[in-house]
């Protein structure tokens, strides 16, 4: 997409590196969140606010499960999945949103689409 020099892409571990990197205006956690628990996905919204300047913004990708957590289906499936092999699960947007909020994050926002693996992304910006 001709983005090479305006995206980079970090190897690292959230929960063993003391920081990520900075100098971004953007963290894009796809598909990253459901595979923890709650104070684990907090841990990493906390240490993407402490790496983002401000107005820079983290984008949380995911399958979004609607705020009851009985669909759409491939989320709620992928949920159920998430809840047998790993310590997350998918989760709502109202949930993602409380916890951005919790962090500091503002105009926090859910935007709706349809995509291999994601139905939607969160949205907060670093004030």
């Amino acid at each position: 997409a001709g983005l090479s020099e305006r995206i980079e892409a970090v190897a690292g571990d959230f929960f063993v590196d003391a920081r990520l990197p900075d100098g971004h205006d953007t963290i894009l956690l796809s598909m990253i969140l459901h595979d923890w628990a709650e104070e684990r996905c907090r841990a990493i919204l906390q240490k993407c606010w402490t790496a983002l300047p401000s107005g820079g913004q983290v984008i949380i990708a995911e399958l979004l499960v609607n705020d009851e957590r009985t669909g759409p289906p491939p989320a709620a499936l992928m949920s159920l999945n998430m809840l047998v092999e790993t310590e997350g699960r998918n989760y709502t947007p109202t949930e993602y949103t409380r916890w951005l909020h919790d962090a500091g994050y503002q105009n926090i926002h859910t935007v709706w689409f349809e995509a291999p693996g994601a139905n939607g992304a969160v949205v907060g910006t670093k004030p």
